[in-house]
């Protein structure tokens, strides 16, 4: 298993036509979006940009790293980026795929955004898969929780690059 993450652009046709027809069960659609729903935001936001997570060449998943939205509510500090929207497909999940994109984020993250020195994420209590696979990977906890959320309280973690 060969675990790369892809910046996706909008030249990524066959990239981009896969991770379209990934779809979450209902019990995970409060925690993440498929990429039908979070992929449009990165083609057209320049502080954001869209992950695909590759196994031997397949997507199986995808994130995004914003550098605006909901996060600058509660950390303003320019050299931090917010990972988001991340899923792997339900057919690829219970692999360790999301635990190694999450250990290949820090290198991809020192090639693409060499000014960025942490990694933001948050992630609902009530999802302790992710809590988990978050752990896993590299992730900490802060011991904060961002409030401002339609879905509950949530974890913010971060990575240090």
């Amino acid at each position: 298993m060969t675990v790369v993450l892809h910046e996706i652009t909008l030249d990524d046709r066959d990239v981009r036509s896969a991770l379209l027809e990934h779809s979450l069960p209902l019990e995970q659609q409060d925690f993440a979006a498929p990429a039908a729903e979070s992929l449009p935001f990165g083609d057209h936001d320049p502080h954001r940009i869209s992950v695909a997570i590759l196994v031997d060449g397949v997507p199986v998943g995808m994130f995004a790293l914003d550098r605006g939205g909901y996060f600058r509510e509660f950390d303003d500090d320019p050299s931090a980026v917010l990972l988001r929207a991340f899923y792997v497909a339900p057919e690829h999940q219970g692999r360790g795929y999301a635990t190694e994109a999450v250990v290949a984020t820090r290198a991809f993250v020192q090639q693409r955004l060499p000014d960025v020195k942490r990694v933001v994420l948050t992630v609902s209590h009530r999802n302790p898969a992710a809590i988990t696979t978050y752990l896993k990977g590299g992730l900490v906890m802060t011991g904060e929780d961002y409030l401002g959320g339609l879905k509950g309280p949530q974890h913010v973690m971060v990575l240090e690059i």
